[in-house]
Order: structure tokens, then sequence, then C-alpha cells
């Protein structure tokens, strides 16, 4: 009969270290399953934002190809070009032109020209500096008031200029800047500016219709600027 209570007390001690352990078990097993969770949610946001990311990289790319493939379409080159001789009117005649050799339309805002140290905005003042082509002009309108009755500008032969300021010039065309067709009246003149035509350079500012500007000179460097302000425009050094 004395043993009896010790069993009881031993078997409730029992139970009770097993609920103990059990719920041990338990809270680790909580703390196990909340710990899964919590890395799975951490793999299911990573995974998500790098799908997010490559989603983001996947449309840039195609953004910036898109950007890439307008501005290829629509990149004006601009080329200046001399020559002395016209071969449909084959005649001596010396022509100034720039040229639009890109894939879109060029806006041109103003060509600088350089002489002997000194620059020019309009090319006749550069062939008066260089050639005397003032005293060309005033001697053909003093013949002409003299003569009126005599086209002295086709018998003698005139010059044409123009001065690009805000031209648009497509892609494929060319813009005259000076023409001048030799005669014996102007044979002095014209060959002194044909042999003086080495110590000549220039630089024009122009940009593209998608507000891209670039400079570019008689040596077709070109370079790309912000904008055709004048203080984007540098002065190129004599040759």
């Amino acid at each position: 009969m004395s043993e009896q209570p010790d069993n009881n007390e031993q078997l409730q001690t029992t139970h009770h270290n097993n609920r103990r352990r059990s719920i041990r078990n338990l809270k680790l097993s909580r703390s196990k399953m909340n710990t899964v969770l919590a890395l799975c949610a951490m793999l299911i946001s990573a995974a998500s934002f790098y799908a997010t990311y490559l989603q983001a990289k996947a449309a840039q790319e195609q953004v910036s190809a898109a950007e890439m493939q307008l501005r290829t379409e629509t990149w004006p080159w601009l080329q200046f070009s001399y020559s002395n001789f016209d071969l449909e009117a084959t005649k001596p005649t010396i022509k100034v032109e720039i040229r639009n050799s890109g894939t879109g339309p060029a806006i041109v805002h103003y060509i600088h020209y350089f002489y002997d140290g000194q620059q020019f905005t309009d090319i006749t003042d550069l062939m008066d500096a260089c050639c005397n082509l003032n005293a060309y002009q005033q001697a053909l309108q003093s013949a002409q008031a003299e003569e009126d009755n005599i086209n002295f500008l086709k018998k003698f032969g005139w010059y044409v200029s123009s001065l690009p300021q805000k031209v648009l010039l497509a892609d494929g065309d060319n813009f005259n800047l000076f023409t001048m067709q030799k005669s014996n009246f102007n044979s002095g003149l014209w060959n002194k500016i044909d042999k003086q035509r080495h110590l000549f350079s220039a630089t024009a500012c122009y940009c593209s219709i998608l507000k891209q500007c670039y400079t570019t000179n008689d040596k077709a460097e070109i370079s790309e600027v912000k904008n055709c302000s004048q203080k984007e425009l540098k002065n190129t050094a004599q040759p």
C-alpha cells in the first residue's frame, strides 16, 4: 500500500515531462515553420524584383533601340564642296556648296568662314578680303550704269552668293554658297580666288529635326554640340 503513491507520482511526473517536451517540440516546429515561410517570402520577393528588373531593362533596351533607329533615320550630315568646273555647262565655274549627305533634313543655323586669321559670316566678305571682290562688283556696276542697254552681268560674268541662316536642307540636297563663272572680264579675279582656295576654311552649325546639333568643317570633321549658340561654334585654325 505504501508504494502506490510513489508510482502515481512517478507517472504524473513522466506525463508532465512528456507534455512539456511536446509543447517545446511544437514551439520549435512553429518557429521552424515561420522561418521557412519568411525565407519563402524573401525568395518570392527577390524573384519578383528580379523579374521586374528584367522587364524594365528589356523595355529600356527597346526604347533605346527605337531612339537609336529614329536618330539614325533622321541624322543629317553636312559636307562642304568646292569645284572649279561645271560639267553640265562645260565651263570653268567656281562653286562652293554644302551638301546634306545624311538620312534626315538639316536646319542650318549659320556658317563661319576663316581666312588669314579673320572670321566672316558672309562668304563675299571672305572673297573681298582675299581677292578684292568689291572692286569687281563696282566695276560691273559702273559699266552697267554707263551702258544700260547692255547686260554686263550676262556678258562679263557675275557671281551668286547666299547666306544660309535657318535654312532647311533636305537629305540629298545642295545649297549654293558662292558661284562665279569664268569670263575674259573676270579671269584675273577668278584665277586669284581659285588659287587662294586652299587658304579658306569654314565651320557650319546645324541641327536635326530631333534638335540634335552638330558642327562640321571643310575637312568633314563632325562634332556633336548642345546647340548652335555662338559659344558652341569654335574657330578653326587656318591650314
